[in-house]
């Protein structure tokens, strides 16, 4: 995230409340999400205040990995799991033709 603008940055705003299924939902506009530094996927905490006000704060969110980590980190949980015979092979030998 680079520097705030103070022309541009959002301080206070009021976010319309919509129906999400059975549950309710508030959308950020794309402005002020990029600059929370926040994207889909990102992890919002939200805290009630003593005069019941909400504290709304997020955690940046997660870099995507590289298709050399992705592929590094598959291949290390591929690794640790157990060899087990071929349920492909399984269902071809007990098939009844």
């Amino acid at each position: 995230m680079g520097a705030r603008d103070p022309a541009t940055a959002i301080d206070a705003i009021d976010l319309n409340v919509g129906r999400w299924g059975n549950s309710l939902a508030v959308r950020l506009p794309a402005d002020l999400a990029r600059e929370l530094g926040i994207a889909e996927g990102s992890t919002l905490h939200v805290q009630r205040q003593k005069d019941n006000s909400l504290r709304l704060s997020a955690a940046p969110a997660r870099k995507p990995l590289s298709q050399a980590e992705w592929l590094a980190r598959a291949q290390k949980h591929l690794a640790a799991m157990p060899r087990t015979e071929s349920v492909l092979r399984e269902l071809r030998d007990g098939a009844r033709y």
